[in-house]
């Protein structure tokens, strides 16, 4: 996000996130691309999470996200709450907006780990703190699939590979989760709208993460369940393929037609 915002008063802490979206931040189909709001989404939750759990540390276990196809979307808005803090495992929810329209509604469950060092130390229970993810001279000059490196392998099968570099990389040396959900999302639109021979983008994420992601590629093994010229179903398993196709994530997702 270009900034997020963690306010914390008497009922919890809450997040709220902005990014501005451009012909970078789109997809195929036009629509924001549900890569660049997962990560909207796990930057606000991981924040939020990782103050609620203090003092240990948290990794997204999944993350479900459902969408309304908007087009020409020019601004979009997260606000994040704590659903529930226990000793094991975190929900969040975060609510997207469109230009003042709702647009969306995510879930996450994060789980509990002791601290490491190395880990940041994130705590706003007495405040407000305003953060961001952006640097003076940051910004797309090409499209979230090539600034992250996503290789479209065969579009056919939904097959897409993922550099694991510094730039998709989060605090604990593996692919974050918003870069994983983006290669899940790519890799069973690409499939979906070649079975549809329609175009069709993907509005529901559901992705469950099993292992983390250090060595890369990350490589999508995807299967049409279903498509039509107006719908679709695939599920995607994407594999970390350096370190002997260990399956990392499971990712179950549904596309339609944008009017």
């Amino acid at each position: 996000p270009s900034e997020a915002v963690v306010i914390s008063d008497g009922s919890g802490p809450t997040a709220q996130g902005w990014i501005t979206v451009n012909d970078h931040l789109r997809s195929e189909t036009g629509v924001t691309h549900p890569g660049a709001l997962a990560t909207l989404v796990d930057a606000l939750g991981g924040g939020l999470a990782a103050t609620a759990a203090q003092p240990d540390w948290i990794a997204t276990a999944d993350l479900t996200l459902h969408l309304l196809p908007l087009r020409h979307v020019v601004e979009v808005s997260g606000v994040g709450r704590v659903v529930r803090a226990g000793r094991t495992t975190v929900v969040i929810e975060v609510a997207l907006q469109a230009d003042g329209q709702n647009l969306g509604l995510a879930t996450m469950s994060f789980a509990v780990l002791a601290r490491r060092v190395g880990n940041p130390v994130i705590d706003h229970r007495s405040g407000i703190a305003r953060l961001t993810m952006a640097l003076p001279d940051s910004g797309f000059t090409t499209p979230l699939e090539t600034a992250t490196g996503l290789t479209i392998v065969d579009a056919e099968t939904g097959t897409v590979e993922l550099p694991i570099t510094d730039y998709v990389r989060n605090t604990l040396g593996a692919t974050q989760g918003g870069m994983v959900a983006m290669t899940g999302a790519v890799a069973a639109e690409r499939a979906l709208t070649r079975a549809a021979r329609a175009p069709l983008a993907v509005v529901d994420l559901h992705i469950t993460y099993l292992a983390l992601a250090r060595v890369g590629p990350l490589r999508s093994v995807t299967t049409v369940l279903e498509a039509t010229a107006q719908r679709g179903t695939a599920s995607v398993e994407l594999v970390d393929a350096g370190a002997e196709n260990k399956l990392t994530t499971i990712v179950r997702a549904r596309g339609v037609r944008v009017p």
